[in-house]
């Protein structure tokens, strides 16, 4: 007879693959639109990127220590995700390993967070601007993309600014709607929550392992909204709860 750790290590191999971590999400999902917390296509959604620690150490601890020898990484477990900003529900999510460009894991990304939960806008920051980002949500899949344009390269000689490429960023540039945009911080927000209650640092200690840890803890966010008693320990830190607007 197996024991008790072989079973639950089996279970978690098996059940945390990409492929069933992306159905339990849908399913998480599909009890939220049951439930009226979401509707069948969200309004606004927003993507970014965070770093996972790999020991219970703060990062300010290992910058400041003058023995940095064991504690200094070079690499980290990194979460990509979309939110939706009314409910803060997870809408897809891939770990990953920095640090890299936030480009790295956006299509990926956005692909499995619009085929579980399709949404109309989506707010970014700088990190995903470009030409071929915005045309593959506009163009592809009929989200309305909101980033900030940026300038890039050298600066021209004459002091003016450089000619924009790309037909979306030059939109973007001479009409940017702040209001909507302001909203991108909810997905700090979800991050924050993920940190403050599951904890800032994994467990697990090998790159695989730390996948599936970081998928189950999407995972545990999104069940934590959807059961009420839970909703108060989520939203301690806030004043008012955001389920007020349903």
């Amino acid at each position: 007879m197996a024991s008790p750790f072989t079973t639950l290590c089996a279970a978690a191999n098996r059940l945390l693959r990409k492929a069933p971590a992306t159905a339990l999400l849908g399913a998480t999902l599909r009890l939220a639109r049951r439930a009226k917390l979401l509707k069948k296509r969200s309004a606004l959604a927003a993507i970014d990127s965070t770093g996972l620690e790999t020991r219970h150490v703060s990062a300010y601890y290992v910058r400041r220590c003058r023995h940095r020898k064991g504690h200094r990484r070079r690499r980290y477990p990194k979460l990509s995700a979309v939110c939706d900003t009314a409910t803060h529900l997870v809408l897809g999510a891939v770990a990953d390993r920095g640090p890299k460009p936030d480009m790295v894991e956006a299509e990926a990304t956005l692909v499995e967070a619009f085929g579980l939960q399709p949404f109309a806008t989506l707010v970014a920051d700088a990190g995903y601007e470009s030409e071929p980002f915005h045309r593959l949500c506009r163009d592809e899949r009929g989200i309305r993309s909101i980033i900030p344009t940026t300038e890039r390269g050298r600066a021209r000689a004459d002091g003016e600014p450089r000619a924009l490429s790309g037909h979306y960023r030059r939109q973007m540039h001479r009409r940017f709607p702040k209001k909507t945009y302001g909203q991108r911080w909810q997905i700090e927000t979800v991050f924050s929550m993920l940190k403050r209650n599951l904890g800032s640092a994994l467990r697990a200690r090998h790159h695989h392992s730390q996948v599936r840890e970081i998928r189950v803890r999407v995972l545990t966010h999104n069940v934590m909204i959807l059961i009420p008693p839970h909703r108060d320990v989520l939203y301690r830190a806030v004043p008012v709860p955001i389920f007020h607007s349903f």
